[in-house]
């Protein structure tokens, strides 16, 4: 069986993403005038660069609740009342018109093709600071580095190399750490040298540079969403801040050498290099205003409180809760976007005669009326929802074996509809179907006579006469 896969789902969830993610940016700026301490913590920036992909996982708190009457384990023809318990939604409606789902695809294609095309530029990234890298000298003479550095640069295994070329400082690495050092450095004032080192085995300590990376690597995977760029932005410029902080809380008498070796940094590197995947002590692209910030921090006669276990706390608490909320909201932002009600439900077999109608009598069925329309057509003939709707049931053994192969529909308004007998099916549980989409073939799998379909439509939980829903006269 091959799953037919169709835009509409897809979209629907990177716009709940964008959505999600807009609401998210909203909170933020609601905590930077209540807490403004807090956006200023990096952590709570990666924290909310996980809760702002809760859209994107694939399952939620909402479930179908998928309990099959008694009926139904029963022979099949013996008028059950009831298919499933009801589980209440919204449906989501969407134009399955050809040149609607022609645009839809060209979106999504324009969204890969950017995503992959930004993924790439990502590579292409790493193996220009790999060729920086090997182009510069590895340092095997730890003589200007204090004792307390060369312990770090041991414990953690960080490889220092040394450039001619006027850059910052930086480190980078997601597994094995680097510290890469312009010549520059070393005509500095001690002091202002060896902060400046400590600020980059600070970010290594901190793990900032395995954070650098993953942020970059989601903002080019998620191009099109520009609050997961804003995010990351706010995370370095919150990061180096925190930086700062925690270097400054080791050697408070150098607080005025720390602002210094930031100017004489910033004053000494002249090439613009891709830093996006490193942790930099200054650079000509910073923000002017962060920057200037940092400055001011430095030279505070008191610096802010290091981050302790009440703001973990409140991020945890935070996150927690929005993201259960994001969870029990999926489904539904899902169903309601991009509504279309129809009146009137699209025939399942466009082709086909009604063989039987509701209620017909037959000895087949142990002169029992019938509670569907049974459609007749070629095995092969397509299938299609009458209905929008999310996929219950799309197998042959959740109900009776009679049946065959099967797909069920939840509808809006407490309504669903089953598709029976069908020789395959191109859906699966839990997705999301427009009305007119392809969800089969016709079969004569289960307790037949011949190929066709068994249509059934079930209003809160009770069998109801399909003619009342489906006009016969759709094209």
């Amino acid at each position: 069986m091959g799953f037919q896969f169709t835009p509409n789902a897809l979209l629907l969830l990177l716009l709940l993403f964008i959505v999600w993610s807009c609401f998210l940016y909203g909170l933020s700026y609601l905590l930077a005038k209540t807490s403004p301490q807090l956006v200023k913590w990096s952590r709570f920036w990666q924290g909310w660069l996980v809760v702002a992909l809760i859209p994107l996982l694939p399952f939620s708190f909402y479930r179908v609740n998928a309990i099959i009457a008694e009926e139904l384990k029963s022979t099949f023809g013996e008028a059950p009342q009831n298919v499933l318990i009801h589980s209440s939604s919204i449906v989501n409606q969407i134009d399955d018109k050809p040149e609607m789902q022609v645009f839809l695809w060209l979106v999504l294609l324009m969204i890969v093709g950017g995503s992959c095309l930004s993924v790439l530029r990502f590579f292409l990234g790493f193996l220009k600071v790999y060729r920086l890298l090997n182009n510069a000298d590895r340092v095997v003479d730890f003589n200007h580095f204090t004792r307390r550095q060369q312990l770090a640069i041991s414990a953690y295994k960080i490889q220092v190399f040394i450039t001619e070329q006027p850059i910052s400082p930086l480190v980078f690495g997601l597994c094995r750490q680097k510290m890469l050092l312009p010549t520059s450095v070393f005509s500095m004032e001690d002091q202002q040298r060896n902060l400046l080192i400590e600020h980059e085995l600070m970010h290594i300590r901190r793990q900032d540079t395995k954070a650098v990376i993953l942020f970059r690597l989601c903002s080019c995977l998620f191009w099109f969403n520009p609050f997961i760029r804003y995010f990351e932005s706010r995370f370095i410029q919150s990061m180096e801040l925190n930086c700062d902080i925690a270097v400054l809380a080791d050697f408070p008498e150098g607080k005025l050498s720390y602002a210094r070796a930031l100017i004489s940094s910033l004053k000494l590197s002249k090439t613009t290099i891709e830093s996006d995947f490193m942790t930099c002590f200054s650079a000509p692209h910073f923000n002017k205003q962060a920057f200037e910030e940092r400055i001011k921090q430095a030279m505070s006669p008191q610096l802010n409180n290091r981050y302790g276990v009440n703001y973990w706390l409140v991020l945890i608490t935070i996150s927690l809760f929005i993201t259960s909320f994001a969870l029990a909201a999926k489904p539904f932002f899902m169903m309601q976007v991009m509504s279309n009600n129809i009146i009137d439900g699209v025939q399942p077999v466009k082709v086909a005669r009604v063989s039987s109608n509701y209620n017909d009598i037959n000895d087949f069925r142990g002169s029992k009326p019938l509670n569907a329309i049974d459609f007749a057509a070629s095995k092969g003939t397509e299938v299609v929802a009458s209905f929008s709707g999310k996929i219950l049931i799309a197998d042959d053994a959740t109900l009776h074996r009679n049946y065959g192969k099967v797909v069920l529909i939840e509808h809006e308004e407490q309504v669903q509809s089953l598709y029976a007998h069908l020789d395959s099916f191109s859906v699966e549980v839990g997705q999301y179907v427009s009305a007119g989409q392809k969800i089969g073939s016709v079969g004569s799998t289960g307790r037949t006579t011949g190929p066709h379909l068994h249509f059934e439509m079930l209003k809160q939980g009770k069998h109801t006469d399909p003619n009342h829903y489906l006009d016969f006269n759709n094209d």
